[in-house]
């Protein structure tokens, strides 16, 4: 399970949202069109909002506000590869 946070839009910070990029490839390159929006700008104010990790994959996630332009500069993006839980 991931949980994400963010400020809420306000007058001194910048609005930010979530999206699930489909590839690799759409994670270089910050390509949001075939991208699905996770949370809105008002998502992770607050406790935030949790997004479940179901399968034993790599996830790509941005932040899509304003063109992706936190994508784009590097500053908003990461992958997550879930590992095995080996119960004992």
């Amino acid at each position: 399970m991931m949980v994400f946070k963010y400020d809420p839009p306000n007058d001194t910070t910048f609005p930010h949202s979530v999206y699930l990029l489909p590839n690799f490839w759409s994670f270089q390159n910050c390509d949001l069109r075939r991208a699905m929006k996770i949370g809105d700008i008002t998502a992770g104010g607050g406790g935030g909002f949790e997004f479940p990790l179901k399968r034993w994959q790599p996830y790509y996630f941005a932040c899509g506000e304003r063109g992706g332009v936190h994508c784009k500069d590097g500053l908003m993006k990461f992958a997550v590869w879930p590992l095995i839980r080996w119960n004992y």
